[in-house]
This record gives structure tokens, sequence and C-alpha cells, in this order.
């Protein structure tokens, strides 16, 4: 049975990686960190950061990492696997049919349709990592219809981190205005990171 559910999690995830692993960030903290407590939240934090400076999308990372956890080396192996299998399964009968069906006004729809989701898994991922980085804490995304509609008024906020914002500004100016490479800034933000923790002035 916890293979199954190592497995199905996975698998679930697998379903809904329609803009990359980053994507399912909420998806993450939802399952394994509330409901189930295979990671906190500081530990999805930190393998967030990790992820950044290894090999790999984050989310067959974090399939490995917690299948090795839950269930050794097989749990790695089943986890990884049902992340990826639904995306094998749906992208070989794309291959198969796409020539067939690209010309079909419901296929173009449906392809229509997917994009606002996928723009709106990206934004609920900037928002989470906004939450792990320069806010000490999670920014209640819950919130954020009321907020729209104005109707609950503005949520309260965890403390910003002035230190990582300024980093944050810092890395988005190196990136879109002196055109460093995303590898460059991942770096040189990390030993900037690495830097100031270890100075005793309690900057992160």
């Amino acid at each position: 049975m916890p293979y199954l559910i190592l497995f199905g999690t996975f698998f679930f995830f697998g379903c809904f990686c329609l803009s990359g692993g980053s994507s399912l960030l909420q998806f993450y903290i939802d399952e394994l960190v509330v409901n189930r407590a295979w990671m906190s939240y500081d530990e999805l934090a930190n393998f967030m950061a990790i992820s950044q400076a290894t090999p790999g999308p984050i989310g067959v990372n974090l399939a490995t990492f917690i299948g090795f956890r839950q269930q050794g080396v097989f749990g790695g192996l089943l986890a990884t696997v049902g992340l990826l299998l639904p995306s094998f399964i749906m992208m070989s009968l794309a291959v198969r049919s796409y020539a067939t069906w690209s010309d079909k006004l419901w296929l173009k729809g449906l392809l229509y349709g997917v994009k606002p989701v996928a723009a709106s898994l990206i934004f609920s991922a900037f928002v989470v990592c906004l939450g792990m980085s320069i806010f000490d804490g999670q920014l209640p995304l819950d919130q954020l219809p009321g907020l729209v509609s104005g109707a609950n008024g503005f949520p309260a906020l965890p403390a910003l981190r002035p230190a990582m914002v300024a980093l944050f500004l810092v890395d988005a100016w190196l990136l879109y205005r002196k055109k460093l490479s995303i590898f460059q800034t991942i770096f040189l933000s990390a030993g900037i990171g690495a830097l100031l923790g270890a100075l005793p002035l309690n900057l992160l």
C-alpha cells in the first residue's frame, strides 16, 4: 500500500504538470507538506533552491528524493516513474494523433483553453517562490480572490527579508539589463547568500 500511495501521488502530479514542475509548487505544499507531512515547508523551500543549481527539473528531483526517503531506492524509482508516466502517455498519443487532428477546431480550442491554466500555475509558482525567498513565510495565496474582489481587504503578509529583496532586485537587473546568463546569476546569488549567512548579522 505505501508503494501504491507513493506512485499514485506523483502520478497525480504528473497529470497536471502543464508548464513544468515548478508550476506545481502549491500542489507540493498542499499534498507533501500539509496533507502527508512527507517534508516541511522549509525543506521544500531549500529543495527548490538546490534544484536550481543541480541537473534535472525540480519535479523529477523531488519525486526521487521523496520516494527514496519514504521507501528507499525502489520508492525513488517508483515515484519518478509515476511522475513521468502521464507525460509519456500524453506525448505518445499527441505524436501519433496530432497530424490527423491538427486542423480540428476542438483541438485548437483545447490548446487555447490550456494556456490560461498554464499561466495561472506559473503565477501561483511565482507567488510561492516569493514567500520562500523575499518573505519570511508563505504568502496567503488562498486569499487572492478576495483581495481582487475587495471583499476581505488586504491580507496580512509575512515580514520581508530586506537582504533578499535587495538580492532579488540585483538579480533582475543582471538578468534583464546586463543580460547575465541564468546559470551565472544563480551561482552568483548562491555565493552572495553563503556570504550573508556566514556573517554574524542575521541577514537571512
